[in-house]
């Protein structure tokens, strides 16, 4: 009798634990999509400040304020120490009631490292625009001087949210402290004066707001609990941010060396074009950060209780599938259209700055996988530093025997950076595959990423071919028309590759079902 009992309480429990994965794999999905649409948000604010301010800003006066927040956005990777990751790794692994106590460490790191931050920007104002050889930079880096003191101890909020589940309130926090970004850094040139120094001033200004909602919203999750204090000190925190540190120092030289052999070797101008052109493609990093913000936390906690190689490899593929679907035919229709999509944004002025933008292409078929955040959980960050390394050493030193050799080519520049990344990218798949114990094919779904990869290539030659009879439009109306095109007959060849979208949206399709059910159930509807 017992042994007529056990297969049916065994298939229950097997049903059970498959469905628990499913929910866990649906969540994490949602979770990322709520990140995506704050990522998009960011996206949106950037390519609108940008296409506002370059209009009515001279280049020397536009490539002046980029420089500025160019210094900010390098600078900031060395005085952030790594730490905001370790929010999400840190408060993945402690109960809740311990979390405020956590959150406060790491905002008094935070608030210490920014105050040298502005300090230096402050008193090194003339130092720094002596190396770019842009003297009025100097005057633009002492308004934005405060900026640091407002933002970083606010850096940790969207990690936290997303700890807790609370991706929608990251969303809405992206939303409204964006909008304001551009409307006080937009209308102080629109109303005022088109110069560096009023959109300067008006970042600070939408600065404060930032600051004042996110001291708000990071105690959020603790609202309710009864907190005491956390048993991890700052040295284990300190222990963490090490390698996550050093990592982003060379990060650093990686992500400003180019950017500054162009501003101090070609002028203002070129780097105007440089910054507008040379870019991955935004929702490249939106797609991926956002997935790195909800595994992180996940890895953690599968490192902490053991599990099994097997079960990365699995979450890692099954990201890189997903993160793929979208990243790929969005970066093949981008280089194909670089030109209108640079012209409409920018202006015509800037049209050269396409085949920067092509060339980066290379870079953001890569960005699909999210390398760091596994090799941190593994606590591989000692070879992660490694790899980052050597990537910046080849940069810096290619890019000054170039100059050297009087080369004077953005183009030339764009090439060294681009190839150095991709070694970078293809030492940290063999350092993830060594530590899971399989080898570098396995952790890529090849079969499927053909199919996209050529799925992707065939739209795009038909979007460009049936433009062309339609009489060859460019500007806006051209991109609108061929993007148009490429979806619809990208979707038609994915059907027909049997790449299935619905089962890769089906967490969010999902999601807004169970909205609309609660919105009708409550009479709304």
């Amino acid at each position: 009798m017992p042994e007529t009992q056990s297969l049916p309480l065994r298939s229950n429990r097997d049903t059970t634990d498959r469905r628990a994965k499913e929910n866990t794999g649906n969540s994490r999905t949602v979770q990322a999509s709520w990140l995506t649409l704050a990522g998009f948000m960011s996206l949106s604010v950037g390519i609108i400040t940008a296409a506002i301010l370059s209009r009515f800003m001279t280049k020397s006066e536009y490539g002046t304020y980029r420089q500025v927040i160019y210094i900010y956005s390098t600078l900031l990777i060395i005085f952030s120490l790594g730490l905001p990751k370790a929010y999400s790794y840190f408060l993945a692994r402690i109960p809740r009631d311990e979390g405020l106590d956590m959150v406060k460490k790491i905002s008094m790191l935070f608030i210490g490292m920014a105050a040298v931050f502005s300090a230096v920007l402050l008193f090194g104002a003339d130092t720094i625009a002596g190396l770019l050889g842009n003297p009025p930079l100097a005057e633009n880096l002492r308004y934005f001087a405060v900026t640091p003191i407002l933002l970083m101890p606010v850096m940790g909020v969207e990690n936290v949210l997303t700890v807790y589940k609370m991706s929608r309130v990251v969303a809405v926090y992206a939303t409204v402290s964006r909008l304001f970004m551009i409307i006080c850094t937009v209308l102080p040139v629109v109303m005022i004066k088109a110069d560096a120094k009023h959109a300067v001033i008006g970042f600070v200004v939408s600065s404060v707001i930032t600051c004042i909602s996110g001291y708000i919203l990071i105690r959020l999750p603790f609202r309710n609990t009864v907190q005491r204090k956390t048993k991890t000190g700052l040295k284990e925190i300190i222990r963490f941010s090490k390698p996550v540190f050093t990592t982003t120092v060379y990060g650093f030289v990686i992500s400003s060396t180019s950017l500054f052999f162009v501003g101090r070797y070609f002028g203002a101008e070129e780097f105007a074009m440089f910054a507008n052109g040379y870019k991955e493609l935004p929702f490249a990093g939106m797609i991926i950060s956002a997935a790195t913000a909800v595994l992180l936390p996940e890895f953690s906690k599968m490192q902490k209780t053991g599990a099994m190689n097997r079960e990365f490899i699995s979450l890692w593929k099954s990201v890189v599938y997903k993160s793929l679907s979208v990243i790929c035919p969005l970066s093949l229709f981008c280089c194909v259209f670089a030109k209108d999509i640079i012209c409409t944004i920018y202006g015509t002025e800037y049209s050269d700055a396409s085949v920067l933008f092509q060339i980066i292409t290379m870079i953001n078929l890569t960005y699909v996988m999210p390398y760091n955040t596994i090799m941190l959980a593994l606590d591989r960050g000692k070879e992660l530093a490694r790899a980052y390394m050597l990537a910046a050493a080849l940069i810096v030193g290619l890019n000054i025997m170039s100059v050297s050799l009087s080369f004077h080519s953005i183009t030339l520049i764009t090439l060294i950076h681009t190839s150095c990344i991709l070694l970078c990218r293809a030492m940290l798949m063999a350092v993830i595959s060594r530590s899971l114990n399989t080898t570098v094919a396995k952790l890529v779904p090849w079969k499927k990423s053909i199919r996209i990869l050529t799925a992707s290539a065939a739209a795009c030659i038909i979007a460009v071919f049936t433009r062309y009879l339609l009489g060859n439009m460019h500007g806006i109306a051209g991109l609108t028309t061929g993007f148009c095109i490429f979806i619809m007959t990208y979707c038609f060849i994915a059907g027909m590759a049997k790449i299935d979208y619905k089962e890769i949206f089906r967490p969010i399709i999902s999601r807004i079902g169970i909205y609309k059910n609660n919105i009708s159930d409550a009479g709304y509807a």
